[in-house]
C-alpha cells in the first residue's frame, strides 16, 4: 500500500468513542479545531458530566460554527453507540435538501480501561463477558455500521485506532486488557486489507507513555507505579508524554509525514513534532 497523507480541512463526519481520559479530550478539541465547515462531531462516552464538559469547552475553545459537536451517553455495555451514530446522521440529512454530503469521515477509537483500578482482574464469567462486550465487541460493531451507513456511502474514512506497544505484549494483572488490545489491532489490520479499495483507510496509533499514567493499588492496598509494570529498561528511559503532545504528533502523522494503511505507528518511532 503506498504511503497516504491526510488534509484534515475537510467537511467531515467525526466519531470519537471514548473521551473522558485526557487523551480523548485532546483528540476532541485537536480534531475538532481542524475540520471544515459543515462538519459533524459526534463524541460517544458513558461519563455524562465529562460529555458535558467536554461540550462546554469545545464551544468555548473553537470559538466558531464550522462544527456541529453533538455527544451521546454509552450504556454501560456500550452497546447503543451504534443507535447514536445512526440517529446523529438521520438528523443532520433530515435538516435540509441542500444539506451537502461529507467530504470524509474520521472515527477514532480510543475505548479502553483497566478491568478494575485494583490490580486484580474479574474472576467470574460474566465480568469478563461484560469487560469484552464494552472493550472489543462494542467498538466492533460501532466500526461496522460506520462502514456500512447508507448515509456515508462513496465518502472517503480513515480509522484511527488508539491503541499501546505495551498494553498488547502479555502483563500480570492486564490479561484481559491486553488481550482485547490484541484482538482490536488484529481486526483493524484485517479491515485495512479488506476495505481499501472502497476509500477506507486505517491507523492503528500507540501514543506513549503518558504522564498522567497514576499509580495503582494491588489486592493487598501495596502500591504499584506503571514503571514496576513495565519489564523494558528502554521504555522506561524514554520520556513521559502529555496528552495534546501525542494528538498533535497523530494529526502531524495523518498531515505532513504520511502513513501507510494498516500499519501501527508508535509516538517514540520518531520525535518529529
Amino acid at each position: 500500500m503506498a504511503a497516504k497523507r491526510m488534509d484534515l480541512n475537510r467537511r467531515t463526519f467525526l466519531v470519537l468513542s471514548g473521551s473522558s481520559n485526557p487523551l480523548g479530550q485532546s483528540l476532541a478539541v485537536e480534531f475538532c479545531r481542524r475540520l471544515a465547515t459543515g462538519s459533524l462531531a459526534l463524541i460517544l462516552d458513558e461519563d455524562h458530566e465529562q460529555l458535558r464538559e467536554l461540550e462546554n469547552h469545545l464551544h468555548s475553545e473553537l470559538k466558531t460554527q464550522n462544527v456541529c459537536v453533538q455527544t451521546g451517553k454509552l450504556d454501560a455495555s456500550h452497546a447503543n453507540g451504534v443507535q447514536l451514530m445512526e440517529q446523529a446522521l438521520k438528523e443532520h440529512f433530515m435538516a435540509g435538501k441542500d444539506t451537502p454530503r461529507f467530504e470524509r469521515s474520521i472515527i477514532l477509537h480510543n475505548e479502553g480501561k483497566a478491568a478494575t483500578h485494583v490490580l486484580q482482574e474479574p474472576q467470574s464469567d460474566d465480568d469478563w463477558q461484560a469487560y469484552v462486550q464494552q472493550q472489543l465487541y462494542a467498538a466492533v460493531a460501532l466500526n461496522q455500521t460506520w462502514l456500512q451507513t447508507k448515509h456515508l456511502e462513496q465518502v472517503e474514512k480513515l480509522a484511527v485506532n488508539v491503541t499501546s506497544t505495551l498494553m498488547v505484549r502479555p502483563l500480570v494483572h492486564a490479561g484481559l486488557l491486553c488481550s482485547c488490545k490484541r484482538a482490536r489491532d488484529m481486526y483493524f489490520r484485517a479491515m485495512a486489507a479488506e476495505e481499501s479499495r472502497f476509500g477506507v483507510h486505517v491507523l492503528s496509533f500507540s501514543p506513549g507513555v503518558m504522564a498522567t499514567h497514576v499509580d495503582q493499588c494491588d489486592v493487598n492496598g501495596n502500591r504499584i507505579t506503571p514503571a514496576e509494570l513495565v519489564a523494558s529498561k528502554q521504555l522506561l528511559q524514554l520520556p513521559r508524554i502529555q496528552p495534546r503532545q501525542a494528538i498533535l504528533k497523530l494529526i502531524n502523522i495523518l498531515e505532513e509525514i504520511s502513513f501507510v494503511s494498516g500499519h501501527d505507528v508508535d509516538y517514540y518511532d520518531t520525535f518529529v513534532l
